[in-house]
Parts: structure tokens; sequence; C-alpha cells
């Protein structure tokens, strides 16, 4: 089974380098994926829905979303599972990014937009539609930059997912 799962994260993100590759595409993918860098870009909506009454709480639960989405997938299982990003082993393939340092499953980038923009969701549908739509935005770019594989922003995906409903939950 894990071959299996090996083999298709070879073959999709040879796929997406491959053949999708475009100057504007990769421009914009670059963008979308360097914004969510340290999660800057919801730190800056937690910041801006704090300032109001109607979505403090949504403001609170998507920082804590975002600090477990971190404890939990860069620092805990990434330390654990201790995955190569693909750049790391295919340095043939041409980078549009600068080569990340850290590991590759799962992915940060993906678990903390979907941890948030599932919180989100949870809190105002229409806000966290354009959460959830940033966030799959956001996954894309991590496969079409090849700084991860395909089995790495679906298992950041889900555990986003996850993070976000306990957070609303509790």
């Amino acid at each position: 089974m894990l071959n299996k799962i090996i083999e298709y994260d070879k073959k999709i993100a040879f796929f997406m380098t491959n053949y999708y590759h475009h100057h504007y595409l990769n421009e914009t993918m670059k963008l979308i994926s360097s914004c969510g860098d340290f999660g800057i870009n919801w730190l800056i909506v937690i910041l801006i829905t704090n300032f109001f009454d109607q979505t403090r709480s949504m403001s609170i639960d998507m920082l804590i979303a975002l600090i477990g989405a971190t404890l939990i997938g860069q620092i805990t299982i990434k330390s654990i599972v201790k995955r190569k990003r693909p750049c790391h082993l295919y340095k043939d393939v041409h980078m549009l990014v600068p080569i990340p340092n850290d590991l590759s499953f799962p992915s940060g980038h993906t678990t903390s937009s979907f941890a948030c923009s599932t919180v989100m969701f949870l809190y105002n549908p229409l806000l966290g539609s354009i959460g959830l739509f940033y966030a799959i935005l956001t996954a894309l770019s991590r496969l079409y930059l090849f700084v991860h594989y395909f089995s790495d922003v679906v298992v950041g995906m889900l555990l986003g997912i996850t993070i976000g409903f306990i957070v609303y939950l509790i």
C-alpha cells in the first residue's frame, strides 16, 4: 500500500511539474504559496477579524487553530515522519522557488490553511467558502512548485479540517 502511495505521489509530482508550468501561472502560484509563509496570510485575517465584535470569537479560534496546526503538523508529525521533499530527492527539476530546508509530510501551508478556513467556514459559511477556496489554491500551489507530494497536501487538508473542527467544537 505504501509503495503505491509513493508511486502515485511521484507520478503526480512530475505530472504537475512537466505539463502545467506556464509563465502567468508560475507567478500566481509563487504568490499564493509565499502568502502562506509563516501563516502570515492567516495572521492578517485574524488581526483584521479581531477588530470587529461579531468576528472576534472566530478570530480567536482561528489563532488557536493556526497554533495547533503548527504544533501538530510542523513540529510533531514532520519530526516523526522525516519525509524528504520531492525537490530534495529530484534535484534535476527546475525550481521556481528557493528549495525549502524543512521536511515534507504533511504540508504546513496546507494544514494551516485548512485549519483556519474550516474555523472560518463554521462561523461564517460565506467567508469560509472564500477561505476554503484559497486553502485549495494553497495546496495546489505546493504541488505545482514541486515542494510537496500529493499525499503531503491530502493529509495536510484532512489534518487541518480536523483541527479546525476540534477548535470550533471546544
